[in-house]
């Protein structure tokens, strides 16, 4: 007899989200992640217990994948207004989804959750003090005007992120980058004229 595949959590939860993601939330099976991990669907009960926990495990995984990138050294390099529009291709690149509209309402029933409220709630501070960061750095390079607040411009321009992702979700078109650098060029077009 075989040795069973010995695969961590971490794994797994991983091979799920990108299962979810192609699946959706609503739609997925432990049978689909059974087949990408390797594992039978009863190990998977076993270890997750419920399908809504195994998803929820797997988003908070990508949450915490998703901030630590925002913690590279590459995110510390980005300057000013063109740093702004490459944190939203990094941004873009961390939400892509295929069934990012499906994603959107899941979460929304998560919304109650503490644990998904504190890592919602850290993740969107985490960009809002990047943006902070790179307003200042523009005024400072005179690539845009002086704001009276850059903490307020930088709140408008994370809302301005979130609003689009969740509209986003609800599009025909895939390219959520073009879609944000669009959005923020008109956000930004007083401030640079």
């Amino acid at each position: 007899m075989a040795r069973p595949k010995k695969v961590s959590d971490s794994e797994i939860l991983l091979i799920a989200f990108e299962v979810i993601s192609n699946e959706g939330f609503e739609s997925f099976t432990f049978e689909q992640v059974s087949r990408a991990t390797g594992l039978s669907p009863a190990a998977l009960v076993k270890r997750f217990k419920t399908k809504k926990r195994l998803a929820f495990l797997a988003r908070n995984q990508k949450w915490d994948e998703n901030m630590a990138k925002m913690n590279t050294t590459k995110i510390s390099e980005l300057n000013g207004l063109n740093g702004i529009f490459e944190f939203l291709r990094l941004i873009a690149k961390s939400v892509d989804s295929k069934r990012l509209g499906e994603h959107l309402r899941w979460l929304g029933t998560e919304a109650e959750d503490p644990k998904a409220k504190k890592k919602v709630a850290s993740y969107f501070a985490e960009t809002r003090g990047i943006f902070r960061r790179l307003v200042e750095e523009a005024i400072a390079n005179r690539e845009i005007k002086k704001v009276s607040d850059p903490e307020d411009l930088a709140m408008t321009l994370e809302a301005l992120v979130q609003g689009s992702i969740f509209q986003f979700g609800f599009l025909n078109e895939r390219n959520i980058e073009r879609h944000l650098v669009s959005r923020f060029r008109s956000a930004l077009q007083p401030f640079t004229s």
